[in-house]
């Protein structure tokens, strides 16, 4: 019996939108000797504890909502990465090995690497002298490496103005951010600089609740799969990081460096209905946001089976390295008509006018005089609101049309090279 529902599992794991129950997971929450209920069984054929009841509809409740996983993991280092002080002990004597009972750390460090291998960001600070952390990363027996970390912020300054360095390279919203240290000191510090960010505790002495926070980061970093973007992502963040050597004194890329990136776009008209990048843009994406409107994934593949409506996805790549696909941009098309009614660029796209080719090749591709946008000002999509304010000469409100005659006015040099993937 076991054998065949296995089987029967790995077959429906096959289809993305079948979502499993861990059993191992139900067995922590309600053990099994404790389900039975045999006054309920016989009073009202209920065989279950309310208890048991009340776990099954959590866990199911959760299966259904889906939550967008966390992008980001800022770690300490001493006590929490490994067990010691390592600008008192010296690398060669910090611990997270069973000889010292401090297994814990290697269970931590295994579980960040393996994120980092999922595509989340993971990023360190410590109060520390740099070198001294250098030479600690240097050890063979670590289970993360320092390539799997980016940035390190290493000073004696606050806690919490070296989460705020890290949040600004990362280019991401506090609100998809975890922030773990042993002391509660530097966690409330950091929690008060960023309510957003989620702040644990690393419970270095006791290995339950050791095993808890793991759990607890499992549930808020687990996605159903892992995309090709998601693997750039930290690759994408590091190339960022040196393009911003080539910033000028204005805001967005130097028009040098723009030229040189030998930057290419790849856009594609294909409405695939089992593609979940272009629904996971529109429903994590806030700074460039058109309304911050989201989809269910059924509402999603509703909209793209009908007839009237196109959904165009750009992917981009330059001499710095791939972003993958970056770009959403969905709406209704009535003959020469083309009303836009979601638009999203993920954030690591920012300031190489990726905006204004997609534009672009909207109005060259169906052949429109003007695009309306479905605009709703947001929290966060300010960015948003800055482009269409420039490319339009107005700050823009519910209805937004943007002629061509006007875009093309407004439009900056363009530097991409540009391909269309064909609708098969």
């Amino acid at each position: 019996m076991g054998e065949q529902l296995a089987a029967f599992a790995a077959m429906l794991g096959q289809h993305r939108r079948v979502r499993f129950l861990s059993e191992q997971r139900l067995n922590e929450l309600s053990p099994p000797a404790q389900r039975l209920d045999v006054k309920s069984t016989w009073a009202a054929g209920f065989p279950y504890r309310m208890e048991h009841a009340s776990v099954v509809a959590a866990l199911l409740a959760r299966l259904i909502k889906n939550p967008l996983p966390q992008k980001g993991l800022i770690t300490d280092l001493d006590n929490v990465l490994w067990s010691g002080i390592v600008g008192e002990v010296g690398a060669e004597h910090i611990t997270w090995d069973l000889d010292h009972h401090s297994q814990g750390h290697a269970l931590y460090q295994q579980f960040l690497n393996e994120l980092s291998e999922e595509g989340a960001l993971i990023a360190a600070v410590s109060k520390n002298d740099p070198a001294v952390v250098e030479e600690a990363f240097r050890r063979k027996d670590l289970l993360l490496p320092a390539t799997k970390i980016f940035p390190f912020e290493v000073s004696w300054g606050s806690k919490a103005t070296a989460v705020s360095a890290v949040l600004y390279q990362w280019n991401i919203g506090a609100d998809s951010v975890v922030f773990v240290d042993d002391d509660p000191l530097e966690l409330a510090e950091v929690k008060a600089a960023h309510p957003e960010v989620t702040c644990l505790q690393f419970p270095r002495k006791d290995p339950q609740a050791i095993y808890n926070l793991l759990v607890q980061l499992r549930d808020l970093f687990g996605k159903a799969e892992i995309s090709e973007e998601d693997r750039l992502r930290l690759e994408s963040i590091r190339s960022r990081a040196t393009e911003k050597t080539f910033l000028t004194g204005v805001e967005g890329f130097s028009e040098a460096l723009l030229e040189q990136a030998a930057a290419e776009l790849t856009f594609s008209l294909k409405k695939d209905v089992g593609d979940a990048r272009a629904l996971e843009l529109i429903n994590k994406t806030n700074q460039f946001n058109v309304n911050g409107r989201r989809f269910t994934e059924a509402a999603w593949q509703t909209h793209l089976r009908k007839d009237e409506t196109f959904l165009l996805t750009a992917s981009y790549k330059d001499r710095f390295g791939s972003l993958g696909r970056i770009a959403v941009v969905s709406g209704r098309v009535n003959g020469s008509v083309l009303h836009v009614e979601s638009w999203v660029m993920s954030c690591r796209a920012f300031a190489r006018r990726i905006e204004h080719q997609c534009l672009r090749f909207l109005f060259d591709r169906f052949r429109s005089n003007s695009i309306s946008f479905d605009y709703q000002r947001t929290e966060r999509n300010g960015p948003l609101a800055a482009f269409l304010e420039q490319v339009n000469g107005e700050p823009p409100t519910s209805t937004v049309e943007l002629l061509q005659d006007r875009f093309a006015a407004s439009c900056p040099k363009l530097f991409h090279t540009v391909a269309e993937i064909a609708d098969e």
